[in-house]
């Protein structure tokens, strides 16, 4: 009976971790281009020693730090710092906090030192990696290809100047796929971003929602609560065979 309660108990564990996991999807439903962090596959593993009566388990999982990379709906809001990608890509970021990362959230704006930032205060790198410092201007332009131009308070009308490219790129590979770091940004799972490839298509005026659908995730913990008190009954009922075998093999008094 122990690899039955064993295997309940390593399933119990990982139900926890999965729940743990949609709370914070269900918490970052509203923010703009958030990747869907995904639920852990499980099972359990058993390690026999010659002659031993106690048998070793542990849990097998993988998804360890993976996320969705669907497309989220690409909604129009109009204004200029708005900026979304269409397709497959990643802005790179500079965080408030830690190394250089990759990131969708694309709700931009202008800082009070003319930086632009996301709406997490994640500095916009260009394709060097140095954060884009916007000037003040009367208008502000992003090309599908990233290319950033303005036209300044003082110029003709009309007269448009370049002032940087918003770096982006495609993201890892299969040999070096993407993974979320521990502070939630997205980077290399060797460490560290790729360098800018400009592959990405920008759309100005447009913001990408969330990945996360708001229903399959509760969909989710139902079953997920389910399959919680069906170990739980497993345990109890581990526990009734256990007693009923020692109950027949008592010597009678």
């Amino acid at each position: 009976m122990d690899k039955m309660i064993h295997t309940a108990l390593n399933t119990l564990k990982n139900l926890t971790a999965n729940r743990s996991v949609r709370a914070q999807n269900m918490s970052n439903i509203n923010v703009p281009g958030h990747r869907k962090d995904l639920n852990t596959n499980f099972t359990s593993g058993f390690l026999h020693e010659a002659k031993q009566y106690d048998t070793r388990v542990f849990a097998i999982h993988d998804g360890s730090n993976g996320f969705s990379n669907k497309q989220g709906q690409l909604n129009p809001t109009g204004l200029e710092t708005d900026i979304a990608i269409n397709g497959p890509g990643f802005f790179l970021v500079q965080p408030k906090s830690g190394d250089p990362a990759l990131s969708r959230r694309g709700d931009f704006s202008v800082s009070n030192t003319g930086l632009l930032i996301d709406g997490a205060g994640s500095k916009i790198l260009d394709t060097g990696g140095t954060p884009l410092e916007i000037p003040p201007n009367k208008k502000l332009i992003v090309a599908e290809n990233g290319d950033v131009f303005i036209e300044p308070l003082n110029g003709a009308p009309g007269a448009r100047q370049q002032i940087g490219t918003i770096g982006t790129s495609l993201g890892g590979s299969k040999e070096d796929p993407l993974v979320k770091s521990l502070d939630g940004n997205l980077r290399l799972a060797s460490g560290g971003i790729p360098e800018a490839d400009q592959s990405a298509v920008l759309s100005q005026g447009f913001l990408e929602a969330s990945n996360i659908d708001a229903v399959s995730e509760l969909v989710g913990s139902m079953e997920d609560q389910r399959q919680f008190e069906i170990n739980i009954k497993l345990i109890s009922l581990s526990k009734e065979i256990d007693e009923g075998g020692s109950s027949l093999m008592r010597l009678p008094s």
